[in-house]
């Protein structure tokens, strides 16, 4: 069922505040419904477990020390390790992992890697030494966790290429480094010149095995474990047996391959054209994604796990106006949901210094005769709300809310291993677009447009197996419009756009469940919201603004609390004055609306 309206009730523009308090109290005439009911699953049900890397990231090798120029990158993965309570799992691996190669005595500079050199050799090649290491070594230890993509094309003595590099990443990332990975998109080898155009994976095993080989027998005391995969075609496209079931088939199994991966950009960035239409499209994201499901089954027919190794919502870098959107932090949180109901344990975002697709710009740069500064793009958000849905104590399990998917939504029922519903997630993916928020000076500008009429909305109505009278805790991941850059929050929580701190604490809309079970809320075209039990808000620590305090209010009968350092479950939430007052203002603008 598509969702259609014609109600009105358009987000005040002005602070983010504002913005919250005028979202949550929804003026409508007859609101469009949706009715889904949650029953307890069955215990046979196909309920997926939820990684708490659900969100990973992947960055070229050669990059991150540009990252720690700021501590943008720094602060985002504080606030998601925070709520997910373990570090983040980090790829470094792209493009460059194949140019790249790694010399012990090289005297460059931890600085000069920071600045961007990476050594003189021309084709673009990077030459790595001790000191890259040092230029971001324990910036985000000792939690964060690397993998790290090793050269597989340069197969100059004996892949010496690869095997020093490794020898480089073990002595000098220690026990921070998780996996390797060897070779970056091998299934294009053979097109692209790197091996015989008859390239295959029964003839990338030798080459493989002889590599990991040689880096286990120069670590005799380490476990070293590998990744295999990270094949740029996607699924539905497979060349020459280079996919999950290929692989495996031809060899690659064992105990140190406990990941396997592959690669996967919807829409192509390096030529043709690209829309903002399929990022909130969900029939279109999940017939894509159930490509993967024999991915998927293949490495647990092996006691294996399977994730997306590389992706984003355009490839080469992005595309302004598509990648820097609210749309792509959307996406993001249902894609990676969806991705988890079929057995996708990770999905590794891949983000540059410089790239519209990035989570954060750390850099200032400039491009095509713009000046650009560092800053937090939309995607960031959208982590932060997933950080939010694995925040928990135990382990989570994941299915789909049977009824409650279409092209213009998506929802999700997440359980504990006792079978009691925890969270419920409902992504109102309709487009709504808005002048407000349509620039960002991280990124190069591009047409604002508007949508015309007022903004819809829905009420949705979703019967539950909760305890009437429980109090739950609901926050929206929001923005003016789907085509936003720029004033993106949960439930008012923002990054600063110039190191990444916390300025404005999350507040939960407190909701009870009704004596029937149901749950009933508005959902804004293109937002999403979380539920969860309120006592399980205050069980688990979440990012706050240094030195603030939780707060209390009442705006129109709906209790707003302001998280703080201070939230437990005996904590007395005493009222924000500043709160109060915003709320006010707030209800007499909608009295004369």
């Amino acid at each position: 069922m598509k969702i259609f309206s014609q109600c009105p009730s358009q987000p005040l523009p002005g602070s983010l505040l504002l913005l919250l308090l005028s979202s949550s109290l929804r003026v409508t005439a007859v609101p469009p419904t949706v009715n889904i009911e949650i029953p307890v699953p069955a215990k046979d049900a196909l309920l997926r477990s939820l990684d708490r890397n659900l969100v990973s990231w992947s960055i070229q090798n050669r990059d991150l020390p540009m990252f720690t120029r700021s501590k943008l990158l720094e602060n985002l993965f504080k606030a998601l390790s925070t709520n997910i309570v373990i570090g983040q799992s980090v790829r470094l691996g792209g493009g460059e992992s194949d140019k790249t190669t790694y010399v012990s005595d090289i005297t460059i500079t931890a600085e000069k890697y920071r600045s961007g050199y990476y050594g003189a050799q021309a084709q673009g090649n990077v030459t790595l030494g001790p000191n890259y290491f040092a230029s971001f070594k324990e910036k985000y230890a000792p939690d964060t966790r690397y993998i790290w993509c090793l050269n597989l094309i340069n197969t100059t003595n004996n892949f010496d290429a690869a095997i020093s590099t490794a020898a480089g990443v073990l002595e000098y990332l220690g026990d921070e480094l998780d996996l390797f990975e060897i070779g970056n998109e091998a299934d294009f080898y053979g097109s692209k010149g790197f091996r015989d155009s008859e390239w295959d994976a029964s003839m990338m095993l030798p080459e493989w095995n002889y590599i990991a080989d040689e880096i286990q027998k120069n670590s005799p005391n380490k476990t070293v474990r590998f990744m295999a995969g990270g094949f740029a075609n996607p699924a539905y496209i497979v060349t020459k047996d280079f996919d999950i079931p290929g692989i495996i088939a031809a060899g690659y199994q064992s105990s140190r391959i406990p990941w396997y991966s592959m690669h996967l950009y919807p829409q192509s960035g390096c030529s043709g054209a690209v829309t903002i239409a399929p990022l909130l499209e969900h029939n279109t994201l999940s017939d894509i994604l159930s490509n993967y499901i024999p991915q998927v089954a293949a490495a647990e027919s092996v006691g294996a796990q399977f994730a997306i190794g590389e992706t984003n919502t355009v490839s080469c870098v992005g595309r302004p106006g598509i990648s820097d959107t609210f749309a792509a932090a959307l996406w993001l949180v249902d894609y990676v949901l969806f991705a988890a109901t079929i057995g996708i344990r990770r999905v590794y975002f891949h983000a540059t210094t410089t790239g519209s697709y990035s989570p954060i710009i750390p850099i200032n740069y400039s491009l095509d005769s713009g000046n650009y500064s560092t800053g937090v793009l939309p995607l960031s958000y959208g982590a932060y709300f997933i950080s939010e849905v694995l925040s928990f104590n135990d382990t989570l399990l994941i299915m789909q809310i049977e009824g409650g998917n279409d092209t213009d939504y998506s929802s999700y029922s997440v359980w504990d291993e006792t079978n009691k519903l925890r969270k419920i997630v409902f992504i109102n993916l309709q487009s709504y677009n808005s002048s407000i928020g349509g620039t960002n000076p991280a990124t190069p500008d591009t047409e604002v447009y508007s949508s015309s009429g007022p903004r819809p909305s829905t009420r949705v109505t979703i019967a539950t197996p909760w305890e009437p009278g429980q109090e739950l805790s609901l926050i929206r991941l929001q923005a003016p419009g789907s085509n936003s850059k720029s004033q993106v929050n949960v439930s008012s929580f923002t990054f600063s756009e110039k190191d990444g701190s916390v300025t404005n604490n999350l507040v939960d809309t407190i909701i009870t469940v009704q004596d029937n079970g149901n749950v009933e809320f508005d959902l804004l075209a293109s937002e999403a919201v979380l539920i969860q039990h309120y006592s399980d808000v205050l069980s688990n620590k979440h990012p706050t603004k240094s030195g603030s305090k939780g707060a209390d209010s009442t705006v129109n009968g709906v209790v707003m609390r302001t998280r703080g350092a201070n939230m437990s479950i005996s904590s007395v939430l005493v009222l924000d004055m500043k709160i109060m007052v915003s709320a006010i203002l707030v209800s007499a603008l909608l009295a004369f609306a």
